[in-house]
């Protein structure tokens, strides 16, 4: 392999494993230390979904998504904003349970973005597939580790200073 080559094999892998792994500690870091998700992170979620639903109706010729199976899954962060709207959510187990479904989609959501996007990762060689698939993993279980234990890494200071709530437990 040239070094061309092997020049364009880790920008791949960094185009794609950066905001995989981004996205995984935020969602991670933010359910381990508040149990809970933002609104912003659901919305943004389901902004992506709809756009993506959306590209698979005015442009169904890609051969990517065609199935009524994965338009469904596409779906989902939408059918929840309408359960929202119709159930009773104050409750926590229906909340959760939202946000799970939510969360669950976005690997999906991520792989059609990258197949729609023309992004190579699908020509990367399976071991360097399965590493970024992997590094994403372990960095959203490490946000996750971080978030709940966040009085070790960080005080209730410096939740205050950038504006966000200060979560149960954290550190003066």
């Amino acid at each position: 392999m040239t070094v061309a080559g092997e020049t364009d094999r880790a920008r791949t892998f960094v185009l794609l494993a950066a905001p995989g792994a981004i996205i995984a500690w935020q969602v991670s870091f933010e359910y381990g230390a508040f149990d809970t998700l933002d609104h912003q992170r659901v919305f943004s979620i389901l902004v992506i979904s709809a756009v993506v639903l959306a590209a698979t109706f005015i442009a169904p010729d890609t051969g990517v998504v065609s199935s009524t199976w994965s338009r469904a899954i596409l779906a989902v962060p939408l059918l929840t904003l309408l359960a929202d709207m119709v159930l009773d959510t104050d409750s926590g187990t229906v909340s959760w349970v939202l946000d799970a479904l939510v969360v669950l989609t976005l690997p999906y959501v991520l792989w059609v973005v990258a197949r729609l996007m023309g992004v190579e990762f699908f020509g990367l060689p399976r071991r360097e597939q399965v590493a970024a698939i992997a590094l994403v993993v372990v960095i959203g279980v490490l946000g996750f580790y971080v978030g709940s234990n966040n009085e070790r890494f960080l005080t209730c200071r410096d939740f205050e200073r950038i504006g966000d709530y200060e979560p149960e437990g954290c550190a003066p």
